[in-house]
């Protein structure tokens, strides 16, 4: 069932949960884009529903659809600008040096492989990649030691954050593509905040630390 965290006429705010897809090219996995297109047929509206900001697979959090094509165009034209703001919760394997900073750095994805890496500035097909953190609190567990922050992406990479804190040896509790510690089938990331036209936002991560 969808959980709606907002809802008008021209979008909707949804709170995914881990291990769905946002989009599926397979026809029998339900995908919560299919959701929304289910839940807007039932309430006898057009089926439209367009993928403003999407989630991994195995991480939570806000995903925001439009629902016409003149909002999807609007939207996503404000994603790039400073009307459309993205924090996540995060939980990362150790302990980070500062308890607050910023990762800059030049991605390259391998889309073959479904994976990114930090790369040289300058290689060709590498983008440019900067996130804010700041440190919430560290967590000892099981003699090892953890840190929850919460992130700002200033842009929008493939598997930015959790490339961006791997590089740097800290990455993400459950992230088993670039660490190797599990979590619930899951990671450790939920994208908790959205800020749009002025308009916050927000979930608590289904997880707690």
């Amino acid at each position: 069932m969808l959980d709606i965290i907002y809802e008008d006429k021209n979008m909707i705010v949804v709170n995914k949960p881990a291990g769905q897809l946002v989009q599926s090219g397979r026809s029998f996995e339900l995908d919560l884009t299919s959701e929304v297109l289910n839940y807007r047929r039932e309430k006898g509206e057009e089926a439209y529903a367009a993928v403003i900001n999407r989630l991994d697979r195995p991480v939570s959090g806000l995903v925001l659809f439009a629902k016409n094509k003149k909002e999807a165009s609007r939207l996503s034209s404000l994603m790039q600008e400073e009307g459309f703001c993205k924090q996540y919760y995060a939980v990362c394997c150790g302990k980070l040096p500062d308890k607050n900073g910023e990762f800059v750095d030049y991605l390259l994805k391998d889309g073959k492989n479904n994976v990114s890496k930090v790369v040289k500035e300058g290689t060709a097909g590498a983008k440019y990649a900067k996130l804010l953190y700041e440190t919430l609190k560290e967590i000892e567990k099981d003699d090892k030691v953890y840190t929850l922050v919460k992130v700002t992406l200033i842009t929008g990479r493939h598997h930015q954050i959790r490339v961006q804190f791997a590089h740097r040896n800290h990455p993400l509790l459950g992230d088993t593509k670039y660490g190797e510690e599990r979590f619930n089938n899951e990671i450790a990331l939920c994208a908790a905040f959205l800020s749009v036209d002025g308009h916050e936002y927000s979930i608590e991560p289904s997880w707690q630390f």
